[in-house]
């Protein structure tokens, strides 16, 4: 038996019962490490779907936090990342489902790069497609305006600025910005005490805590050569008031951060138009082929382009 495990698991959950036990479940049987070489480690923020009592009864050696309030993703990471005792800390939402040996591929990946403090790799929609917000570039007028307005496709290769998202599906591992939360694998020698910063709540606390490793010298890669599935938003679709806002405010306060608030109003622009663009394409291909799946994608780009223009008013 290992006197230490190899990697800590961190999973922050609220309110996703079954998705978390289905987590949990691909953790012990498809990670790649036998049980005691990982230490595993619930916080669940306040869910009141019994997901505290589902580890309890149904996971007994996983070590459980249960919170009486929702303090975020961040802040709920940094309650126990001082007390994970394996040299890598693999941050996984509940939402994610680990593909055969994915976790033992990220501790080897690790292994091979010293200097590397952060790995990300390949986030999976259930079709098996990628999900481009696996990782990108530093949020930046250009970038953003390439991603918003749809330039990426239109714009040559070397025309294009560094993508906000990964452009496309690539196939080595390459340097990039930031990497998602949704699945991070950190260097716990690397962390040096730098936790998440509290003063973000949901999204844009990864982009953060990349951006202060990298200005301590360390690299963030991302490898297509390791896969999870993501169920993403499963979470968010359960919020309401100001959380719903959390995935819009989080990158903004990023960049606000970055920038000093220098373009914070164009930026607030280019996400409103953005989102207006995209609910004028999406509603234009929806009375063209009205069962084709458009109208819901036009109601959920009409849903953003609404809490853009609130936090624009609001700021």
């Amino acid at each position: 038996m290992n006197l230490q495990p190899l990697v800590s698991i961190v999973i922050v959950n609220w309110n996703v019962r079954e998705l978390l036990h289905a987590c949990l479940k691909s953790v012990y049987e498809q990670g790649g490490l036998p049980a005691d070489a990982m230490q595993v480690i619930v916080v669940d923020n306040a869910s009141g779907d019994g997901s505290a009592a589902m580890v309890r009864d149904g996971f007994p050696q996983v070590q459980l936090v249960a919170n009486v309030d929702n303090v975020g993703f961040g802040r709920a990471n940094n309650q126990v990342l001082e007390d994970c005792e394996a040299p890598y800390v693999l941050l996984l939402n509940p939402d994610t489902v680990v593909e055969p040996d994915a976790i033992v591929d990220l501790v080897k990946a690790m292994d091979a790069r010293p200097d590397v403090a952060v790995i990300g790799c390949r986030l999976l929609n259930a079709d098996g497609t990628l999900q481009r917000w696996t990782g990108g570039a530093y949020p930046r007028l250009l970038n953003l305006m390439t991603h918003n307005f749809f330039l990426d496709l239109l714009l040559p290769a070397a025309w294009r600025p560094q993508p906000l998202y990964l452009d496309h599906d690539v196939q080595e591992d390459i340097d990039v910005d930031w990497v998602s939360g949704a699945c991070m694998m950190l260097r716990g020698s690397k962390l040096g005490g730098r936790l998440f910063n509290p003063d973000y709540f949901m999204y844009g606390e990864d982009m953060e805590l990349c951006h202060r490793l990298k200005l301590a010298g360390s690299r963030v890669v991302y490898s297509p050569k390791v896969s999870i599935i993501h169920y993403q938003g499963a979470s968010m679709k359960k919020q309401h008031g100001d959380v719903l806002l959390s995935s819009l405010k989080g990158p903004r306060q990023f960049y606000r951060q970055m920038r000093g608030g220098r373009g914070l109003r164009a930026y607030d622009i280019v996400t409103v138009s953005g989102f207006g663009l995209r609910w004028l394409m999406y509603r234009l291909a929806s009375l063209l082929s009205p069962d084709s799946g458009f109208d819901r994608r036009a109601r959920s780009s009409q849903d953003m382009m609404r809490r853009a223009w609130a936090i624009l008013r609001t700021h």
